[in-house]
Parts: structure tokens; C-alpha cells; sequence
């Protein structure tokens, strides 16, 4: 007797969004990094809830250099190391996702 294997479609797009949203931050997180020398750059993240580019970090010019620029590298390395981690299992949700719907499509054999 075959099983039924249920397959959430609805996780697969959730996942897209997750993967399509921690690819978007790893290239505001990188241009933080390329501005390290940019006097008076404000470092930039992306709000989660509505994928909006935002200023995310102040510390009330505590860490703002001479020139005015408030990019720390440790904290946005720290950042970009804890994204990549997110997107990897992201990856790994997606990748197992869709060996069950194709092992579903063939029948379970």
C-alpha cells in the first residue's frame, strides 16, 4: 500500500521569501563594509517585516569615527557570518523540501 506524503506549497514560498531576503541583506551588509572609509557613512540593514533598506544601527555617535562614519567591520563580519548561516539553512530547508515533492511526484519509489 502506497502512503500519502502532504506537501505545503506555502513553505516553499515562505522559504523563497526567506532566501530572496538574506541574499537582499548580504549585499546592503557588504556595501556597509565597502564604505568603511566613506566619511560620514551610516551603516544600513534591511527590516525584516518589510524588506525596506533602513539605517538599523545607532549608537548615539558613541563608535562614530572622526570622520563620521559609524561602520564598525567586526559588527558587520559578525553580521554577514550570521546571515550566511540563515541562508544556508534556508537552502538546506528548500533542498529537502523539494526531494520530498519529488519523491511524492514518483509515487514514493
Amino acid at each position: 500500500m502506497i502512503g500519502s506524503v502532504a506537501i505545503d506549497l506555502g513553505t516553499i514560498n515562505q522559504l523563497e521569501s526567506a532566501l530572496t531576503f538574506h541574499r537582499e541583506r548580504h549585499t546592503v551588509l557588504a556595501g556597509n563594509i565597502a564604505n568603511l572609509d566613506t566619511p560620514g557613512y551610516r551603516p544600513m540593514d534591511l527590516d525584516r517585516s518589510t524588506g525596506e533598506v533602513v539605517t538599523a544601527f545607532d549608537d548615539g555617535g558613541q563608535l562614530v569615527g572622526p570622520d563620521g562614519n559609524a561602520v564598525s567591520l567586526e559588527r558587520e563580519m559578525s553580521k554577514i557570518d550570521a546571515n550566511r548561516a540563515r541562508y544556508a539553512t534556508s537552502t538546506e530547508l528548500v533542498s529537502r523540501r523539494l526531494a520530498l515533492l519529488k519523491y511524492a511526484a514518483g509515487d514514493g519509489g
